[in-house]
């Protein structure tokens, strides 16, 4: 038996003035998942996290949310229900300190925000150690810990993340994987996760959709697209 849909989208459009950027796009997220999407820049998968968040207004389709239909729900009213993003360039404030922009993540959850700040800081200790520093003065690193540690912050059932790995070493993407697995085990929180490495997209997810000009082209399961001739060959060079 399969696990409950979380997210369902179906045929959903959306774009930035008289440019169409989704196109019917169609996916699924259930219980228990990480799901990933990968394609070339410029394939959509930001403006898609951005529309789930409702910061991009769709032209037309469904957005299901715990069996809800959310298309017209404001931002405030999708964290409510437990939906968060970890945006892209981590949207951090630079100028206050690392527990400052915890404490922004969780203002819709304010009888939790104690529980919460522990939790995240048992995920990321680095955290706790800087939390009276500036989040400018973090390395980058820490400022996606710190970008993934505010999401966790308003109780989310439904965690997005934006390019996990861009401009981090090694060691800390692996660091950082290791860490939302331990959480989704943990917390039961489903993630969606946009990641441009797509062999870290795959490692980490149960499912992955491929994104290119607006539209899906492929999806499956992450250990059959990581067979798949064609995955391997465009997305890593194999």
């Amino acid at each position: 038996m399969q696990n409950r849909k979380v997210l369902e989208v179906r045929d959903l459009s959306a774009g930035y003035g008289d440019v169409e950027v989704l196109k019917a796009i169609t996916l699924e997220v259930r219980e228990r998942e990480i799901v990933a999407i990968f394609g070339s820049n410029g394939s959509g998968k930001s403006t898609f996290l951005k529309t789930l968040i409702g910061l991009v207004k769709p032209w037309g389709g469904i957005i299901r949310f715990e069996d809800r239909h959310i298309e017209s729900l404001s931002v405030q009213d999708r964290v409510r229900m437990g939906m968060s993003l970890a945006a892209e360039g981590r949207r951090l404030f630079l100028g206050m300190s690392v527990e400052e922009n915890l404490i922004m993540g969780g203002w819709l959850c304010r009888e939790e925000l104690k529980e919460n700040l522990e939790k995240v800081y048992s995920y990321f200790p680095q955290l706790r150690e800087k939390r009276r520093e500036l989040a400018g003065d973090l390395s980058g690193g820490q400022q996606q810990m710190l970008s993934i540690g505010r999401a966790l912050m308003s109780s989310p059932k439904f965690l997005m993340i934006d390019e996990l790995s861009l401009g981090l070493a090694p060691a800390v993407v692996d660091t950082l994987a290791e860490t939302l697995l331990k959480i989704r085990e943990e917390q039961e929180i489903v993630m969606l996760i946009v990641e441009q490495e797509v062999s870290l997209a795959l490692e980490i997810s149960d499912r992955a959709y491929v994104f290119d000009l607006g539209e899906i082209v492929d999806e499956g399961t992450s250990e059959d697209l990581m067979k798949r001739d064609s995955i391997r060959k465009t997305y890593l060079s194999i």
